[in-house]
């Protein structure tokens, strides 16, 4: 299969477990921690095998792999819906991984903050290929249903809620639009008190629909609280996730 050429920054390198994309900062450290976990299988698995990972759950398991002075996320791929429990992590060209690299890129010239994409690693199936995206770890942070589950003080909502309406007015500002804008996708810091955005490979821009974009966010993250809160995954139950948003969008 022929190798994706890589975007501006990072340098393709060809490894035992198929190409990759590495921005040439964090080559060194990486590919030398990889060798001595297990170079042969694919990130996601071999740093599992790190004495001090961890595991964040979500559509597929993502590992902190703390190598660097700036730990790295390893996230694989995984379609959502429907397709999804067909499709799962395979996908039929490596498109994908470019398109999370430019959205990501997108939303730095926006100021609009997300975690910074350092590798993106390829694993040849047959024909299709699975996708490790590799991300800076954004320390002492929490995604929102996280944060929610732990029932945090009524200050400690009022700076998270705040920095939230934040990213929100500068999507809004831009246009843009997060079909999967959910509570999982929203990552919280407390010092700075800053809200970060998740899995952005499928944002459009809309800048002629402010308004409709904002509304359409807004309804995405509302019904998965809605959900979380049905499954018993949020700290909150239905009953009170209408005061939660009151709480979250005052003037809604």
């Amino acid at each position: 299969m022929t190798a994706p050429r890589p975007p501006q920054g990072f340098a393709l390198h060809h490894l035992p477990t198929g190409p990759a994309w590495l921005r040439p900062s964090i080559q060194k450290p990486l590919l030398s921690c990889w060798k001595k976990l297990n170079p042969q299988a694919p990130l996601r698995q071999a740093a599992r095998r790190h004495a001090h990972h961890r595991l964040f759950q979500g559509r597929a398991p993502v590992v902190l792999l703390p190598i660097t002075t700036t730990p790295l996320i390893v996230r694989p791929c995984v379609h959502g819906g429907l397709w999804g429990k067909f499709a799962k992590d395979l996908y039929t060209n490596p498109s994908r991984a470019r398109k999370e690299i430019e959205r990501s890129s997108f939303l730095c010239t926006k100021k609009i903050p997300t975690p910074l994409i350092q590798a993106a690693l390829f694993y040849p199936v047959g024909s299709l290929w699975r996708i490790d995206i590799v991300t800076s770890f954004i320390p002492d942070s929490l995604d929102l249903a996280s944060l929610l589950c732990t029932r945090p003080s009524s200050p400690t909502r009022v700076r998270a809620f705040s920095s939230i309406r934040k990213l929100f007015y500068k999507c809004r500002q831009n246009g843009i639009l997060h079909p999967d804008f959910n509570a999982r996708n929203i990552l919280l810091t407390q010092s700075p008190s800053q809200a970060w955005l998740l899995d952005v490979d499928a944002i459009q821009v809309e800048p002629q629909n402010p308004s409709q974009v904002d509304t359409a966010n807004r309804h995405r993250l509302l019904r998965s609280l809605l959900k979380l809160a049905k499954l018993g995954s949020l700290g909150f139950t239905e009953k009170e996730v209408p005061s939660l948003w009151r709480e979250l969008f005052p003037s809604s």
